[in-house]
């Protein structure tokens, strides 16, 4: 089942340390050395904006995966917050990433080893590791230093491995997961068994799970299963755990029957400094939305964003601003002092006193441009003339905004703090104190002196109004004296030819007309044909013969100059004229003049270009050597840009600041006053009906009930788009609330039926489920929406009892929403027990059985007693005798009683409806053409069908 000894002793008789990178796929049973740790290799694959990480620990026998977004600048943080967990020994990687120096230096570089360093370096001023390698690139790019060799090992897969269908195969076909199949891992065999025989030696271990092949657990895990541990609908996390496991098979799983990778569990890499939300749980709190168009199954069209929480907040003004909104949406905060922060901005921004500043700055911020897709396109030298054109008005903007960052804004905090400082205001419950605090963090990283230096470079050198003429960059008058006068002299170059090729004429009366020409340089083009075996010359039109360049005279009319076509010569011309090509009817000559031409103009085109090239070349050098000090300001601004709209939805909206406190502080609270749904109030025709949440120590399971209509389901929702949005450091659509810190929100609200996925709705819901069983914690918020109603109701009510106790053993926040009332009627659960409360959706039920009940939309405490679904099939024009027989049936499964046969009188109207239809089609039929009926006949045919 596992390596034998022998291959183990093999495998372990090289330091893996001592290895050089390969770029084969071969066998790597030499990789571990027997005094070393276990073998820990990753695999990584990346795509677009996406990467993957999947590494399997030998010494846990486990699979750690994760999956993020990363924009170049921020991936060293993403792989650093990985590898701290996975600890690697061996990288996996593919021809893309190993054919990116930066990125594979980053997931090659022993994180320990640069910490290191770096203290060694400069404990208190050291750079952090964004500006090393930032600084270490430039060096490298101007040939001043060589980057750091990696010392990890990295091995190159081929591209077949991360094929994404052959990676999905190999997952559902050859992966099993022993958590799964109810055995002991094997970490627990050997303990145990360790503790029976303390002498025992791991090759008797080995041996005994080998001898366990024959065990009848062979069977893969399925996809039902495995869906709780893998996100099958992200390409990048099935390429990259599908090459993991293709290697693994090869290497320490060789020995396993049926190339079978059986490990005990499957995890998630521990959790970073952003909340985790699933794309489930994004689709479900509706925080963004995809529409596509009608035509994209046919390729044509676009997809945008729909009606999202995005699209509510987005109120950028800038293209990295909404870079940036759309990053923090799908990383959320778990700093409360960061969370903080950005609340001290938005409550800046909502000064009435800074409102025309804030409109300044709004109006600047639009003049931003893409600048990482500037820096990029710099680095490849492909950058366009519009790209300086709009990094100039970027940095000029930028600029004017820390100008009113630190006027302005400096000068309204510091008025601030001297009136709280009257009114006896303490320095820990100061708001100028705060808001000079962000204010302080958005300048320093605002590097002004950078940006002025730049922009006064980039003014000096190109001229903005003939760039936008000519289309390609234009150096200004006045920069480059040499340029200047190379400009002049070919703006007089037709004066100058026209009296250069007068004065030959003047020396030369026997020339008729001539004409000087500038010949570039070209090759040597010629025509060869064979005939019966022998080359054939043929003449050669329009093709110049000569690799001669410079100045030329080019003498019209070869026939008035007594040309010999034989021997190529021109009597009558001057001696000194040397012959150097003829094209059609036209003989190109050198002379003294032309020589003189060649070295007093030369190729005045070429050298003013390749002076201009040379000059902006220089240019984009030393913007790339702030690149640093460029993606630092304008990330400023962007978060800055981002901030503001937050600021502009609180004040259109209505919203409120939260407290956001510790979990450990608070006991996990969630205490929401007259709470809003921020997208559905903006819907609705009616006011909203605002709800209370409080969900704390004593009361962390709280289950909903009421009737369909009565909006249980966007109470849910609301709940956990409010918990998410205070994590944005966003304002929330509440009177007053405050909010522990949530380490992720796992949501089972809908579930989205698709041919895609071999599962069924119900499969789908259990799916959700179990994920959120493994992954919740006591920080973790829960949303169930009428789970286990997809089977039979004795199921349904069996599972979701037994789930919902799960979650209160793991002390999770619940909100949960359910028709099953014997699960409270049977005593499965009880209210106020065990932090179970139980609530319901009010509804006004009218005495009169003709009006329908009214739903209030107020929480408020207790058990529903129905769920009114006949109500709701009256409401949605189900017919009357269909209602009718409902109660019929409903009364008596009430009472115990037998269900009655449908009665004579309604079986007799039946009969009766059914003739008199018979009786319709029959006069239906008996028309030939309508089109051509009396009117006796269509009198006939309304009245059969008046009494149908």
């Amino acid at each position: 089942m596992r390596r034998s000894r022998q291959q183990t002793t093999r495998a372990r008789a090289t330091p893996l340390a001592q290895q050089t990178n390969s770029g084969d796929n071969g066998d790597l049973t030499d990789a571990a050395p027997m005094d070393a740790p276990t073998m820990r290799v990753m695999a990584v694959f990346e795509e677009s904006d996406k990467i993957a990480f999947a590494c399997y620990d030998e010494s846990k026998n486990e699979i750690i995966l994760d999956q993020s977004r990363a924009h170049g600048h921020d991936t060293e943080a993403v792989v650093s917050q990985f590898t701290s967990d996975a600890r690697p020994n061996l990288v996996l990687v593919s021809s893309k990433i190993a054919s990116s120096a930066g990125l594979l230096s980053i997931l090659t570089r022993d994180r320990t080893a640069v910490t290191a360093r770096r203290d060694v370096g400069d404990p208190q001023n050291g750079p952090t590791g964004q500006q090393q390698t930032a600084v270490i690139a430039q060096q490298a790019r101007h040939g001043g230093v060589e980057l750091d060799k990696p010392t990890i090992p990295y091995r190159l897969l081929k591209s077949g491995s991360f094929d994404v269908r052959a990676c999905r195969s190999v997952i559902l076909n050859k992966l099993r997961i022993l958590s799964l199949l109810h055995r002991q891992p094997r970490q627990q065999q050997q303990q145990q068994q360790q503790q029976q025989q303390p002498g025992l030696q791991r090759q008797t271990v080995a041996a005994q799970e080998s001898s366990s092949s024959s065990l009848p657990f062979r069977t893969p895990s399925s996809y039902h299963s495995l869906a709780a541990f893998i996100d099958f609908d992200s390409s990048v996390l099935i390429r990259a755990l599908g090459a993991l496991l293709s290697f693994l098979q090869g290497t320490v799983f060789r020995l396993e029957e049926n190339d079978t990778v059986t490990v005990n569990t499957i995890r998630t890499a521990a959790p970073s400094n952003f909340m985790s939300i699933d794309p489930t749980t994004f689709n479900a709190l509706h925080i963004f939305s995809t529409e596509h168009h009608p035509l994209i199954a046919k390729g044509y069209g676009n997809s945008k964003e729909g009606f999202s929480l995005f699209t509510l907040l987005d109120r950028c003004k800038s293209k990295v601003g909404r870079q940036c909104l759309r990053e923090w949406m799908l990383k959320p905060l778990l700093d409360a002092k960061q969370i903080s922060n950005r609340q001290d901005g938005v409550e800046l921004f909502l000064a009435p006193d800074c409102s025309a500043a804030v409109r300044s700055i709004l109006s600047l911020l639009q003049k931003v441009g893409a600048v990482d897709k500037i820096l990029l396109r710099m680095q490849k030298c492909v950058a366009a003339p519009n790209d300086f054109l709009i990094f100039s008005r970027t940095l000029d903007a930028a600029i004017s905004i820390c100008s009113l960052l630190s006027g302005d804004f400096k000068s309204y905090v510091s008025a601030l703090r001297q009136k709280e400082v009257e009114e006896g205001i303490a320095p820990e419950d100061s708001a100028a104190i705060r808001a000079n605090s962000f204010l302080d963090g958005i300048l320093n990283r605002c590097h002004t002196a950078v940006l002025r230096d730049l922009h006064g470079r980039i003014v000096a050198i190109v001229d903005e109004e003939l760039t936008l003429e000519q289309k390609s960059v234009v150096v200004h008058y006045g920069y480059n004296e040499e340029l200047d006068s190379a400009k002049e002299a070919f703006e007089r170059l037709d004066e100058t030819l026209s009296m250069v090729g007068s004065q030959v004429l003047n020396k030369y009366p026997d020339l008729r007309q001539l004409k000087v020409v500038f010949l570039p340089q070209v090759k040597l083009i010629g025509v060869s044909v064979h005939l019966n075996g022998k080359p054939v010359c043929l003449p050669v039109r329009k093709t110049i013969i000569s690799l001669t360049t410079g100045w030329v005279l080019d003498i019209f009319g070869k026939r008035h100059h007594q040309h010999n076509p034989v021997t190529n010569e021109y009597l009558h011309l001057p001696p000194d004229f040397t012959f150097i090509f003829t094209q059609d009817s036209d003989a190109f000559f050198k002379n003294p003049d032309m020589r003189q031409l060649d070295q007093d103009i030369g190729d005045l085109d070429a050298f003013i270009k390749d002076t201009e090239s040379f000059v902006i070349s220089e240019l984009e050098d030393d913007i790339l050597d702030c690149e640093h000090e460029l993606r630092d300001t304008f990330a400023a601004l962007a978060e800055l840009d981002c901030i503001i709209a937050f600021a502009n939805c609180a004040s259109d909206l209505n919203y409120v600041r939260p407290e956001v406190v510790s979990f450990e502080k608070s006991g996990g609270v969630v205490f929401i006053e007259n709470g809003r749904h921020p997208l559905q109030e903006l819907i609705i025709e009616d006011a909203f009906i605002p709800n209370d949440t409080m969900i704390d120590s004593s009361n962390r399971v709280n289950i909903i009930t009421g009737p369909n209509f009565s909006g249980k389901s966007c109470y849910t929702r609301q709940v956990g788009m409010l918990v998410y949005m205070a994590h944005l450091g966003c304002f929330l659509p509440c009177d007053r609330a405050k909010i522990a810190i949530t380490d992720q929100i796992l949501a089972r609200i809908s579930s989205v039926e698709t041919c895609a996925v071999p599962q069924s709705s119900f499969q789908l819901d259990l799916t959700q489920m179990a994920t959120i069983l493994r992954r919740s914690t006591q920080r973790t918020l829960v949303l169930v929406d009428e789970f286990g109603k997809g089977t039979a109701p004795a199921s349904g009510i069996a599972v979701l009892t037994a789930a919902l106790r799960k979650l209160v053993s793991l002390k999770s926040r619940v909100v949960c929403t359910t028709h099953f009332l014997e699960v409270f009627s049977l005593g499965l659960l009880k209210d106020n027990v065990d932090g179970v409360r139980v609530l319901r959706m009010a509804v006004h039920v009218p005495e009169s059985n003709e009006d329908n009940p009214v739903p209030l939309f107020k929480l408020e405490l207790g058990i529903a007693k129905t769920s009114a679904g006949l109500v709701c099939a009256k409401m949605a024009g189900v017919p009357t005798n269909v209602i009718s027989r409902a109660k019929e049936i409903l009364s008596a499964v009430k009472g115990n009683n037998p269900v009655q046969p449908v009665s004579d009188s309604a079986n007799a109207n039946l009969a009766t409806s059914q003739e008199t239809a018979r009786d319709t089609l029959r006069v239906f039929l008996g028309v030939d053409s309508w089109a051509n009926a009396t009117d006796d006949e269509l009198n006939t045919l309304y009245q059969r069908i008046s009494l149908m």
